[in-house]
């Protein structure tokens, strides 16, 4: 057993701009019937946020298919990496914006433990963005120096300033994430994640 969580993580958002963008989108979510705006600390278990938003009474406009009733609907704001799975804590490749190689970190179904040589740069520039707002990674195949953020990530991994957590909620609808994805502005990602 264990908790679900489906991800829609916002990739170009700054992060002074995050929280303002944030607020936007929960008022257009109110406004919809999708949450309300009482929060609770229950079915939330994410590490950057204690609450989030209660489901509204029209949340099934959200949901591919009603289902059950879903938790919270937390909203995350900070530089943070986000990954699925169960909550592993690396990424299993980027490919190069550049010279579009792969670089593989895990080579599933060969082997089940991380490249540390191969993901040692990855890790560090993603710390360096989380703290700084700024990291680079150099491509071992093409030697261009490039923003971590410009890497191209499976789907389990995204790096974001904002993100929306929905707790246990049924799975999301297409159309809902693209009319949530054209609210932000910006390119997102979307991932289901268990803890």
């Amino acid at each position: 057993m264990g908790d679900y969580v489906e991800r829609v993580v916002d990739l170009g958002v700054a992060l002074e701009d995050a929280a303002a963008l944030g607020d936007q989108v929960v008022d257009w979510l109110v406004a919809k019937g999708v949450v309300t705006r009482e929060t609770e600390a229950s079915g939330v278990y994410s590490v950057h946020v204690v609450e989030g938003y209660r489901p509204g009474p029209h949340w099934g406009r959200a949901v591919h298919d009603g289902g059950w009733e879903p938790g919270p609907l937390a909203v995350v704001t900070g530089r943070h990496h986000h990954v699925g799975g169960q909550g592993e804590d690396d990424a299993e490749y980027a490919t190069c914006p550049h010279c579009h190689i792969r670089t593989t970190f895990i080579d599933y179904p060969a082997s089940f433990e991380p490249d540390e040589e191969a993901w040692a740069p990855f890790r560090a520039a993603v710390e360096a963005w989380e703290e700084t707002g700024t990291g680079r990674v150099t491509c071992p195949a093409c030697a261009a120096v490039l923003p971590v953020t410009d890497w191209q990530w499976p789907d389990e991994y995204a790096l974001g300033a904002l993100t929306f957590e929905f707790w246990g909620w049924p799975p999301l609808s297409d159309d809902f994430v693209a009319e949530l994805t054209g609210r932000l502005g910006h390119r997102t990602a979307r991932h289901l994640a268990k803890f």
